[in-house]
């Protein structure tokens, strides 16, 4: 998911630090799958609260929507045809949130309109919940409107979902999932996915949570993102959201814009997202503002006042730094989070970071410049994402540096433009560092170490000896352009490496060899 960020000690190699989960009580029956409605684009409230689930099951349970087992006859098929917009999948969910045991109950719902996906044979999710055991349960796949048994293979971090001969000649599918997950406890440390999906005193944080539906490549097919424990090992294809969360009254959903409430639960609508992630808190309280007309919230534990609002003062400069440097911010709001997970973590229209930068934080001295802290620089480093992973994609697992080095970039350009006295200090812990090899997959990696000196920190370098060999204008010319060119688009190195040559000309060339093993051939856009 993405790119968690670095702390300003990153001279030192991260472990993360697990610790032993709790007894819980044993949760109660588990709610059956309600309805969506497909008629009016939202999904069912009041089914979330009367509908009954059949017996947990050990084994996948596949049907159709057509003819339900006969322990879920009873209850209202959740499964129909949705529609979507042509040539981007669409996500329903209703989840169940129990945070007194820190379970989700989920019924995810996902549309595809590409025939080109169907015609392949099979449906492929990238299900990073599933790296670790007893979390991840799926107790139902079904395919709205087809009679046909289903196989789905799960192994590991893939769940492949053959198609019946009839979907795939079709021009649209709904493939349904029924599944609970088990929240593990927060990690302590190290840049790791396994930290996005995972429960604190603060509440329960659902990051890379849910099934995402694969990258799909014309002629390669489908494109599975195994699991690593460095670095975000997913890729998310943009796509449309539903998504309906229960939970008990005393509680709050936190989610990416401004949710509809009734009664115990709360609905959210993202659309042209990356990925969607919640929260269910009731510990942290809220301070907003207004940002160039976006709506920005800061959740945070009632202490932390003061930090919350020099992380509104930080966002009051970044976003507009950005949108004149890069191109409009793409969402309608922002909401940033605390919580206990280790660094920060983007996610599209919301960002968590790490309560311990929070608990940390100390206001400047009167007369001491604004920004030489931790928690501010990583805000600003994360909404970069926003831009570069949010709106313009590329492969976080095998291509990581196309995104955090961009990130990394505009921590640069924020602290160079708007706090030039604190660059410096911004600088020196990398400073020792030794540039390596920006081209590196994270499955090269063992440690954080290794993956921040060269997905961070080289490529930033990178981009700024691009920048000074091309001049500010013709960079950031070339900046916006791949912003408008690759928006709401996978893009790749070849890519971004093309249209930067048509930019950058011979002087390219000169500095790929310092940069890349092997250097790429750039090819003319």
């Amino acid at each position: 998911m993405h790119s968690f960020a670095l702390v300003a000690s990153v001279l030192l190699v991260f472990v993360t630090m697990g610790c032993a989960r709790p007894a819980t009580p044993t949760p109660p029956a588990l709610p059956a799958p309600s309805d969506f409605d497909p008629a009016n684009g939202s999904t069912s409230t009041t089914s979330l609260a009367s509908a009954t689930l059949p017996r947990p099951i050990s084994t996948v349970e596949t049907r159709s929507s057509a003819g339900p087992s006969a322990a879920t006859r009873t209850a209202p098929d959740f499964c129909q045809l949705a529609a979507a917009a042509p040539g981007r999948p669409r996500y329903r969910f209703e989840v169940i949130a129990q945070p007194a045991v820190h379970r989700l109950i989920v019924q995810q719902q996902l549309t595809l309109t590409d025939p080109d996906q169907l015609a392949s044979g099979e449906i492929v999710f990238n299900v990073p919940a599933n790296h670790a055991a007893g979390i991840f349960n799926l107790k139902q796949v079904a395919l709205a409107g087809v009679a046909e048994h289903l196989a789905p293979q799960l192994s590991g971090s893939t769940l492949r979902i053959g198609l019946p001969p009839a979907v795939r000649t079709a021009s649209a599918a709904t493939v349904c999932l029924s599944y609970t997950l088990d929240l593990p406890p927060a990690a302590a440390g190290g840049i790791t996915g396994a930290s996005a999906l995972a429960w604190s005193e603060l509440g329960d944080v659902a990051g890379l949570w849910y099934p995402v539906l694969a990258p799909y490549d014309p002629d390669n097919g489908w494109r599975p993102i195994p699991y690593h424990p460095v670095g975000d090992p997913i890729v998310y294809p943009v796509a449309d959201y539903a998504v309906t969360v229960q939970a008990p009254l005393n509680y709050e959903v936190i989610g990416p814009g401004t949710p509809r409430r009734q009664g115990d639960a709360w609905q959210f609508e993202l659309l042209s997202a990356r990925g969607f992630a919640f929260i269910v808190s009731d510990r942290l309280t809220v301070s907003s503002a207004q940002v160039n007309g976006i709506p920005v919230s800061v959740y945070h534990r009632p202490a932390e006042q003061a930090a919350a609002q020099d992380v509104l003062r930080a966002l009051e400069e970044a976003l507009p730094l950005f949108a004149q440097t890069y191109g409009p911010y793409p969402y309608d709001s922002l909401t940033i989070v605390e919580a206990a997970q280790f660094g920060g973590m983007e996610y599209s229209a919301l960002i968590t970071f790490s309560s311990q930068w929070f608990a940390e934080y100390q206001r400047p001295a009167p007369g001491v410049e604004f920004g030489a802290d931790s928690l501010i620089r990583f805000v600003v480093h994360e909404t970069g994402h926003q831009w570069w992973y949010g709106t313009v994609g590329n492969d976080q697992a095998y291509e990581p540096w196309l995104d955090e080095g961009l990130a990394r970039f505009g921590e640069h350009l924020y602290y160079e433009k708007l706090h030039p006295n604190d660059l410096s200090w911004w600088a020196a812990p990398s400073a020792g560092m030794k540039t390596l090899p920006i081209n590196r997959p994270i499955y090269d990696f063992a440690d954080t170490a290794g993956y921040v000196q060269a997905v961070y920190v080289s490529s930033a370098r990178f981009l700024l000896d691009v920048r000074d060999k091309m001049g500010d204008k013709a960079f950031y010319d070339f900046l916006q352009d791949y912003y408008r060119q690759y928006r709401d688009q996978i893009v790749t190195q070849a890519q971004f490496l093309s249209l930067l040559r048509s930019y950058a000309g011979a002087d390219l060339d000169h500095l790929l060899p310092l940069y890349f093993d092997p250097v790429p051939d750039v090819a003319s856009p």
